[in-house]
């Protein structure tokens, strides 16, 4: 199981990197939220939520990361899309472009979160 969360771990890495790019040029271009962009943004969020279901099965049998700061990354990376859409939803800002430093940020935050977790 520990193998499983380092490979989904690597994959949301890159997932959110490629998804913030992506974001970034459509806010550059000015383009609006396309529905394959919140697809994509979706699914990433629902992997986030799966790794760390993966990472309770790891702690409940006993299995705990190097330190406890991977829990607030991890946290933190299925909370930050909810957070960007509820403050952008009134705002002249660019959905794309915030969403895609978002995806940027997450990316971040998923190596941050497996330096944190090796033992």
């Amino acid at each position: 199981m520990l193998g499983l969360h380092q490979l989904i771990a690597q994959a949301l890495i890159l997932y959110y990197a490629l998804v913030g790019i992506w974001g970034v040029i459509l806010g550059i271009r000015k383009a609006e939220m396309s529905s394959a962009y919140r697809g994509a943004l979706t699914i990433g969020v629902v992997m986030a939520v799966v790794q760390a279901a993966i990472g309770v099965g790891l702690l409940l049998s006993g299995r705990q990361p190097a330190s406890d700061l991977h829990y607030l990354y991890g946290a933190t990376v299925i909370l930050t899309l909810p957070l960007v859409a509820s403050y952008v939803a009134d705002k002249k800002f660019s959905r794309t472009l915030a969403f895609g430093i978002a995806s940027l940020f997450m990316a971040g935050l998923a190596v941050r979160a497996m330096t944190t977790g090796q033992v």
